[in-house]
């Protein structure tokens, strides 16, 4: 049973004494590797006793894990804080299957009220490579252990104020309509990632669409994605989307050239052996940078 099957299951028999506890040891995280239940107990207002009922409670429903040497908050608690502070919110009322699930993030349907279809991204870092998130996200690299959960809070609260700042711009990236932790809701898109469809009827249109999108981003929104490719790219006919912006820089960033031309030549190099159509690099990149108006794709 996946994390967000834990979660909506508990939803459904929670009582207030679990949430006090649950958001006790949220605010504990940064704090503890394993959080002593003296500190539950003073941070959630309950007695030890009531602590150590409702910790058997949630331990028995995989939201916290429970030893000796303290207690910690799983994923499927936080995704349970998650989504009760959504329906809260009256933003959900229920979610679907999921629509996939990664190394980094498990995205599923959500409806709310009115029927209307959302879809939400929690974060999952954890799941891959310490070292290899260290080096992209400068956000983790004071964090071990435990405290993954730190860097799935960091990382959704990054990739929200990206997309609030982009889409008012123009930038074709996903409409974010709220955050609650490390989970974003969003408006559904509908489309194929790029790296997953074999024909296009109108290839340079599409890669004309993606270096024009790119240049937005980096001339209005001051931005770079800096993990650009076919992988985080929807796309539907010759409509895309720009997907995944976590580890964004700045362009006043110290390697936001370099980031930007690797986000360029990573495209590039994928139009060119897929669909056999070339656009030089320092042509491109001109152009996205704003120091040239004229783009050859051929």
């Amino acid at each position: 049973m996946s994390s967000l099957e834990h979660a909506t299951r508990f939803l459904v028999e929670a009582e207030p004494e679990d949430w006090w506890v649950l958001h006790a040891m949220e605010k504990l995280i940064s704090s503890y590797e394993r959080i002593p239940i003296d500190q539950i107990s003073r941070v959630s207002g309950l007695d030890k006793d009531e602590v150590e009922f409702r910790l058997g409670r949630l331990g028995n429903t995989m939201l916290v894990i429970c030893s000796e040497s303290g207690h910690s908050l799983t994923s499927a608690g936080l995704d349970a804080i998650a989504l009760n502070s959504l329906a809260k919110r009256k933003l959900v009322s229920a979610i679907g299957k999921p629509m996939s699930t990664g190394k980094e993030s498990d995205i599923v349907k959500a409806i709310d009220d009115l029927g209307k279809e959302y879809a939400i991204k929690f974060y999952r870092l954890g799941r891959i490579n310490f070292r290899a998130v260290r080096k992209k996200c400068e956000y983790a690299s004071s964090f071990t252990g435990h405290h993954w959960l730190v860097v799935n809070l960091e990382a959704a609260k990054k990739e929200y104020d990206a997309l609030r700042r982009l889409h008012p711009l123009g930038v074709p990236v996903p409409e974010a309509t709220a955050r609650e932790r490390h989970a974003i809701l969003m408006k559904k898109l509908g489309g194929s990632l790029l790296s997953d469809i074999k024909t296009l009827d109108h290839p340079v249109r599409v890669l004309r669409n993606i270096i024009e999108s790119a240049k937005l981003a980096y001339t209005l929104g001051g931005m770079v994605n800096c993990d650009l490719s076919e992988h985080n790219i929807i796309c539907n006919g010759e409509k895309i989307w720009m997907i995944d912006w976590p580890q964004y820089v700045e362009k006043g960033h110290p390697n936001s050239s370099k980031l930007l031309d690797r986000d360029l030549l990573n495209i590039l190099g994928f139009f060119r052996k897929r669909f056999m159509i070339d656009c030089k690099l320092e042509a491109t990149t001109f152009y996205v940078r704003g120091w040239s108006d004229r783009l050859e794709i051929f």
